[in-house]
């Protein structure tokens, strides 16, 4: 008799690693995700990251802007003539007060110090001529071919040991050109609006006369004077 002996199934898994199927918790289903597991988060665009900046990119730019024209107004705004202080006719006083940084090279004790100038300018004539007077050193000069020259007379008032250095007076023609705005004095005089024979531009009168000689164009029509010692504040003289 024979017996028939069947072999045992074996192992479907051996040799290879068992796992466990993962259980589930009651009430998830598959391909759900527990809400305690925490969950990626997504990384947030380019505009929201910089949200704040791009707010205060504005301020940033006016900041700067108003800090860049501050620098431009210090440098820029002594420099010429930008502000009217007094404006007269001929024949009347106009004012003039400003302050300036004394360095002391006339006035000692006025050294590395602010100093209020304050002086009166009376316009008592202005006209043409044909001629140039001597000048301080050398030769006559002649007036140049395409130019003619104006005698500008004025009359000054101020307390004594007043700074008049650096004056300007200038002719302004109806188009606003300006004529002698330059503090080179035509006849070489290095104390244009000091006193006749003075030796410095320290007053050393309560009052005195000047005469100024500018050159302009031939079809300029002369209608102001104006009055200055660097700028920015000047006085007006309107001709009458």
């Amino acid at each position: 008799m024979t017996t028939l002996v069947t072999p045992a199934a074996g192992d479907p898994g051996r040799g290879m690693p068992q796992t466990t199927a993962p259980s589930l918790r009651p009430g998830i289903l598959p391909g759900m995700i527990p809400p305690d597991v925490p969950v990626p988060a997504r990384r947030k665009g380019w505009w929201r990251r910089n949200a704040v900046w791009l707010v205060l990119l504005p301020l940033a730019i006016v900041t700067a802007a108003g800090a860049s024209s501050f620098r431009v107004w210090a440098f820029w705004w002594p420099v010429g003539l930008h502000l009217e202080v007094d404006r007269v006719a001929t024949g009347e006083p106009a004012h003039l007060a400003d302050e300036y940084l004394d360095m002391g090279f006339d006035v000692p004790e006025r050294a590395n110090t602010t100093v209020q100038r304050e002086i009166a300018v009376t316009l008592t004539g202005v006209e043409q001529v044909d001629q140039l007077p001597p000048p301080v050193y050398g030769d006559p000069v002649p007036i140049p071919d395409g130019s003619v020259a104006y005698e500008v007379r004025t009359h000054f008032a101020a307390e004594l040991q007043t700074d008049v250095s650096g004056c300007q007076i200038i002719l302004v023609a109806e188009d606003g050109t300006r004529y002698g705005e330059s503090t080179t004095n035509l006849l070489g005089n290095f104390y244009p609006c000091a006193a006749p024979g003075a030796e410095s531009n320290i007053s050393d009168q309560p009052e005195w006369d000047v005469e100024s000689y500018v050159l302009v164009d031939p079809d300029a029509e002369i209608t102001q004077v104006r009055l200055a010692f660097g700028g920015p504040e000047y006085v007006t003289i309107d001709l009458s």
